[in-house]
């Protein structure tokens, strides 16, 4: 099963990533976590310096980016659900379509870049105010995390995609633990069923 975590920027990703992976292990449940981007990668440096300033690309390319950071993985994600019952994505290919709405790109087009990447079995969305997310880092901040407006503008097409896709969302303006209650009350129901 692949349950990816998203959300704007300082929903708690990383954080309830962490968390959900510990409490699956003390469940017993063989758990793996993969973070996207990931900036160790050829790849995920090029990325890291374009959201830092240092690299500038066109939208398309950006995004086509990001996608191929995902496949850089793939086979990776393949040999790891062999080995575990849940691998928990800390974002996944769902941010790329909501950043790249987002950015002016057509939905269909982002999609097919990840057309063949394993997908998802469940999607939770953290949802956040911009004023929450400001809130919780103060400096270091990316392109994006710098932009309110643009970051409403992500809360908004997170939305409206969990609406279309079936994601579930979640308030996570709250504690952490409020928070883990909620992924955990999800996830628990959907292995149930």
């Amino acid at each position: 099963m692949i349950i990816a975590i998203e959300g704007s920027d300082q929903a708690g990703k990383k954080t309830q990533t962490a968390m959900l992976a510990k409490a699956l292990k003390s469940q017993k449940i063989k758990t793996a976590i993969f973070d996207f981007p990931d900036y160790s990668t050829v790849i995920g440096k090029e990325i890291d310096a374009y959201l830092h300033g240092k690299r500038k690309f066109p939208p398309e390319i950006i995004h086509y980016l990001y996608a191929v950071n995902r496949w850089e993985k793939v086979e990776e994600i393949k040999k790891s659900a062999t080995k575990n019952s849940i691998l928990i994505m800390n974002r996944y290919y769902h941010s790329n379509i909501v950043y790249g709405i987002a950015n002016g790109l057509k939905e269909k087009w982002l999609e097919s870049l990840d057309a063949s990447v394993p997908k998802s079995d469940l999607v939770i969305v953290l949802d956040v105010s911009q004023t929450e997310s400001f809130s919780r880092k103060k400096s270091k901040r990316d392109k994006f995390e710098k932009n309110k407006l643009f970051l409403k503008k992500i809360s908004q097409i997170y939305r409206k995609l969990a609406k279309k896709h079936k994601w579930k969302i979640i308030d996570a303006s709250g504690t952490k633990q409020e928070t883990h209650k909620e992924i955990l009350k999800i996830i628990f129901k959907k292995i149930g069923s």
